[in-house]
């Protein structure tokens, strides 16, 4: 059974594509270095070149489009939902700057905080499961370029949308893929404007506010700074934040979505204002957090644990770039060619992840046999990363492409030859 079918990966592509597209995503299991950038190749062990040119060809064909090759990957997603434990799933977002400042022959890209900061934004809507915190799969991928955005949804280029615009834009039509569970959308301070979360209505939310925003308090304007003050926060346990444990405190008030500067022709809505404080062994602080939500069936302190768990769209960023495929290397020359190969990757991500959560004795086992494999270095607290996944499950796609290509004896007469190599050389 192969990686595919053990995931049930949907393939709606045409038949001459598919197979063509499932080796690209089993080529991008892999940890690539910053001179490495290209597409390596894997099967039947075509040259690089080759493989690069079909590569090519794979994407500038005008039957690939972005919602073909997001098939797989909401599938993967659809499938998550429905394997997730949690009463509702969450649904992470956040902005990624893709710098290719140095990148000269790319030119639709944009400016993005300051003149040496040129390239592509990403905007990703990650799918999180509530109660683990383990990413389950990209639902929603965004590139804005100098002439528009791009979407994972649509083949047609859209025209620039501010920040809020294209994030309740996603959050609509994500609420109508009709998930197995409901959605909550959490959001950083991109999403702090009273105004704007009464656009959502019955939406289910949670955003992080600013210390100095103002919201209606029991018949008064406050600060969200001054609102917390008035809750005496309760230790709930210890929590993980950033690789790091921590104690939280939880508490909690209800205030009104209407700004001191705004004229209502009616009362505004009211939603739950969450303090949430991390502090260490000798308590000193590592995180407070003002949250705002209007899911009212739970506890307070799983909105502020549900608001940890967006961190881990940091973790699927960092695999992307820095840790895993090395996005601001990649030579594909348009926006539209790079976001393509993004979601190829965004699949293969997936899976690692998928793997990674995966806590039975068989996958534990075979987590190992990849970690020796990719010859890392991981610690003894975390002796499996998703890293290391990554370039172990490449070293043994390549170790089954040889097995599959060659017979025992011409193996055999090739270790011969490596053996007789090396004692000339000792």
């Amino acid at each position: 059974m192969t990686l595919f079918e053990q995931h049930q990966l949907p393939c709606i592509l045409e038949s001459r594509l598919s197979k063509r597209y499932q080796t690209l995503i089993m080529e991008h299991m892999t940890v690539n270095s910053s001179n490495a950038p290209g597409v390596k190749s894997l099967r039947h062990h075509t040259q690089s070149w080759a493989s690069t040119q079909a590569t090519w060809r794979f994407y500038h064909n005008e039957d690939v489009t972005f919602p073909m090759l997001s098939g797989p990957m909401l599938g993967l997603a659809r499938s998550g939902v429905k394997e997730s434990q949690s009463r509702y799933v969450l649904m992470a977002y956040d902005w990624c700057h893709i710098n290719f400042a140095k990148h000269h022959s790319k030119l639709d890209k944009t400016k993005m905080s300051h003149a040496l900061d040129v390239g592509y934004e990403l905007q990703a809507s990650l799918l999180v499961d509530a109660n683990t915190g383990a990413p389950i799969a990209p639902a929603g991928l965004n590139l804005l370029t100098s002439n528009g955005i791009y979407q994972c949804r649509s083949q047609e280029l859209q025209p620039k949308q501010s920040h809020l615009d294209s994030l309740f834009d996603s959050i609509h039509w994500q609420e109508q893929l009709h998930l197995d569970k409901p959605l909550v959308h959490v959001v950083d301070r991109e999403a702090d404007s009273a105004k704007d979360l009464r656009r959502l209505g019955s939406v289910h939310w949670l955003t992080r506010t600013k210390k100095g925003s103002t919201f209606r308090h029991e018949g008064q304007f406050k600060t969200a700074e001054i609102i917390s003050r008035t809750i005496s926060p309760d230790l709930k346990g210890v929590i993980s934040l950033r690789g790091k444990e921590g104690y939280l405190f939880v508490g909690e008030t209800t205030v009104e979505l209407h700004r001191k500067s705004e004229k209502l022709a009616s009362a505004a809505p009211t939603c739950r204002f969450v303090m949430s404080l991390v502090t260490d062994d000798e308590g000193k602080e590592l995180a407070r957090w003002y949250l705002l939500s209007n899911v009212l069936d739970v506890d307070a302190t799983e909105i502020a644990t549900w608001y940890c768990h967006r961190w881990n769209i940091e973790s699927w960023f960092k695999l992307l770039k820095s840790d895993g495929h090395q996005l601001e290397k990649w030579q594909q020359t348009t926006a539209e060619s790079i976001l393509k190969r993004l979601i190829t990757a965004s699949v293969a991500t997936t899976l690692i992840f998928k793997l990674y959560s995966d806590s039975l004795d068989e996958a534990n086992e075979f987590k190992g046999f990849l970690v020796k494999l990719s010859g890392r270095l991981t610690k003894r607290t975390k002796p499996v990363t998703q890293p290391s996944l990554l370039a172990g499950l490449w070293v043994f796609l390549q170790m089954c492409e040889v097995l599959d290509t060659y017979t025992m004896d011409e193996i055999n007469a090739m270790r011969q030859i490596a053996s007789s190599f090396f004692a000339q050389s000792v």
